[in-house]
Parts: C-alpha cells; sequence; structure tokens
C-alpha cells in the first residue's frame, strides 16, 4: 500500500486501536470501511458517506492505496464545518488526510466499570497466566493431538479461526474416501488406468492428471494425506473463499504432476495420490499464517518416549521443502520407482501454492485485519 500524495510504502499503527496505515512523512492515513464504522459513534454518519460514495462514483479524489484507481471525493457537513474524504468503493478504503480523521464522529464514553475485589483480580491473574503458559507449551491441548504426534503426523496449534464451515475441503477429503473404497480391492489396476504414467501423460485426454489425485495406494497414504488436507485446507479454503481455494487446489495437482513428466518423461511407472494439490494447501498456509505453531514429536526411546518440539509455520515449512527438494534429486538418481514416493510431485504443487499465497497475501491479510477489527467491536471471535 503507498500514500497517493507521496507514493511512499504505507506504515501499520492503529487508531484507538483499530487498524490503520500511516504516511511515514504525514501526509495522513487510510482505514477500512469496517474499520471507520466500529470507530465512529454515528452509524448514519459512515452509511451516508457509503451511499453517496457510490450513487456518485466522482473519480477525483486521489489514487487509492490498495489498488492505485482514483477514490470518488466526498464532502460531508459535520457541524460547523465540512469534511472531505476519499473513498474507494473497489476497496472498501477511505484516505483521511492530516487531521481528518480526529473529526469522525465517536461513540459516547461507556460507564466506568467497577473496580474487582483483589482477590478476583488475582484470581483473572492467575488464569491468564495460564493461559499464556499453555499457548507457549509446543505439547498439544487435546488427545487427538498426541494420538496424531505420536504418529508422526505434525500438530497445528493456536490455528486462526474460522469464519465458516470448510464444507469444500470436507468435500475433497469425501471424494478420495469414496475413491479408495471403490478401488481398494484393485488398486494396482485401476492406478495402472486412471494414474498419471509420464511416459503416456496425453492418455485419455491429459485427464489422468485429475483422475490420478484421487487414487491412494492405501490406507495409510489415504490417512497421511487426508490429515494434512484437514488440518490446514479448511483455513485456506477460509481465507481465500471456496472459488479460489477449488482453483488452488486444481492447479497445485496440475503443477505437481507437470513436474513430476519433466523430471520423468519415459517413466512408465503411475503416479497417484492428492499429494500435489495438498502440498499446494501447505505451502498457501504458509505464507498466510506463518507464525501459527507447528507441533512435532520427536523420538528418542520408543514411540512414546521424546520430546515435544514447537515450530512457527514459515519454518516447518522451509524444513519440509529442503527435504521434498533433497528427496526430489534423489529421485532423479535412483528413479520414481526406486524411491516409491514422487517427490517432484510434491515440489511441484507447492511452488504453485507459493506463487498463489504471495499473489493472494496483501488480500488475505486485508480481509483478516477487517475481521479482527469486527471482533474487537463485538468482543468476541469464531473459535476453531
Amino acid at each position: 500500500m503507498k500514500c497517493p500524495r507521496c507514493g511512499r510504502v504505507l506504515e501499520r499503527t492503529f487508531f484507538e486501536r483499530k487498524i490503520a496505515y500511516r504516511c511515514p512523512e504525514g501526509h495522513g492515513c487510510s482505514m477500512t470501511l469496517p474499520a471507520v464504522r466500529s470507530l465512529c459513534g454515528r452509524p448514519e454518519f459512515v452509511n451516508t458517506l457509503w451511499r453517496i460514495a457510490n450513487d456518485n462514483p466522482s473519480g477525483m479524489g486521489s489514487p487509492c492505496p490498495v489498488c492505485g484507481r482514483p477514490m470518488s471525493l466526498v464532502r460531508l457537513p459535520l457541524g460547523d464545518c465540512e469534511l472531505e474524504l476519499d473513498v474507494c468503493c473497489r476497496c472498501q478504503e477511505l484516505w483521511f488526510d492530516p487531521n481528518e480523521l480526529e473529526q469522525v464522529p465517536r461513540p459516547p464514553p461507556p460507564p466506568p466499570e467497577l473496580e474487582l475485589p483483589v482477590k478476583a483480580r488475582e484470581i483473572l491473574a492467575m488464569h491468564a497466566i495460564a493461559k499464556m503458559k499453555a499457548e507457549s507449551e509446543p505439547e498439544p491441548c487435546s488427545m487427538w493431538g498426541y494420538a496424531a504426534g505420536f504418529l508422526g503426523f505434525p500438530v497445528e496449534q493456536g490455528a486462526p479461526p474460522r469464519t465458516s464451515l470448510p464444507w469444500c475441503t470436507w468435500a475433497v477429503a469425501a471424494i478420495c474416501i469414496i475413491v479408495y473404497l471403490l478401488t481398494f480391492q484393485d488398486l494396482d489396476g485401476y492406478a495402472n488406468k486412471f494414474g498419471l504414467i509420464p511416459g503416456q501423460w496425453l492418455r485419455g485426454g491429459g485427464l489422468t492428471f485429475i483422475s490420478s489425485m484421487f487414487l491412494h495406494g492405501g490406507f495409510w497414504h489415504l490417512l497421511g494425506n487426508l490429515y494434512f488436507l484437514l488440518i490446514f485446507g479448511d483455513n485456506v479454503e477460509d481465507a481465500l473463499g471456496v472459488p479460489r481455494y477449488l482453483l488452488l487446489t486444481l492447479l497445485s495437482g496440475l503443477a505437481g504432476g507437470l513436474l513430476h513428466v519433466a523430471l520423468f518423461p519415459s517413466s512408465m511407472v503411475p503416479c497417484i495420490g492428492a499429494s500435489g494439490f495438498i502440498s499446494g494447501v501447505i505451502a498457501a498456509y504458509a505464507v498466510f499464517f506463518p507464525k501459527v505453531s507447528i507441533s512435532f514429536f520427536l523420538r528418542f526411546l520408543g514411540p512414546f518416549v521424546g520430546r515435544w518440539v514447537a515450530l512457527p509455520a514459515w519454518v516447518a515449512f522451509v524444513l519440509w521443502m529442503l527435504l521434498q527438494g533433497g528427496m526430489a534429486l534423489c529421485t532423479i538418481s535412483f528413479s520414481a520407482k526406486a524411491m516409491g514416493v514422487a517427490y517432484g510431485a510434491h515440489l511441484g504443487g507447492a511452488l504453485f501454492g507459493l506463487a498463489a499465497g504471495f499473489f493472494f497475501r496483501q488480500r488475505v491479510r486485508r480481509r483478516i485485519e477487517c475481521l479482527e477489527n469486527e471482533w474487537a467491536e463485538k468482543g468476541t471471535a469464531p473459535t476453531e
């Protein structure tokens, strides 16, 4: 985001606990419409402002800090003076020149809160300390988390709250399960018929790129893929919305298949599994939510003796990418059949997911900030 006056990159800040972006040279600040609505003490002020901007899109204002298009110039009477604001209807963004944001009406001050007794304040403080300690511990807070860790799976800790149910992710997982139940009695036969064979990648008009994504070579292959899809896919779907999420999964799977074909153009070994598009989902998750904690159980002396280690999502993803890259080099040296896993497909899907994540990152962050302002106004947030 750039200042429409001087072109400098805006700096993220807070104005009365609402997220804003200020010009480092002091030329003004930008704020979203939901943030202004939660800040304003008069809803009719924001409603009138938005109605005038939509009914009379003059395009005579300053360039929008987000999209760069000319904003609508709206003039509103405010007491004895007139407030002139720049409004972008496309991005729901408002630009305030110096001292204009301070003129926006404020809600009346809340009634004074009754001071709690000393004993009650001590209890609340102890609860807050216990909560902070629980959030900083790498160990899971549920039994299923322990079970997943002991099985060798990473455990998501402190996931961002969702605003809707991940129906699309559940539907993709259900399709994989149904396909497995229909094919598990003759996995080799179905893999040869519907799997992606690099040496025959154009068979069926190239549709094996898609059909191969929903085939799995066994129960544990299916379980592992579904686990990663369900714990990471729900948040990515919520951040992108269903249409973009479906496009991400489809194109990540295609990218993974194409890289596998490029690495082994003459191979006749069928490649199956959802790992390609799931790698794209994991990459997008690491871009959108880099600070979420991912816990791992490192075994020392047996399956249940070890230590829990927590890493930020972006660090865990970088280590995972290095592993996939190294194993992909090994597949080139020893052939994919000898390795048994198409690491090139993982790498291809992840690379596309990274590109898509960085492309949509700004949009996702703006959406999350708008939701944070709404939750702050209501005093609640959705639960994971």
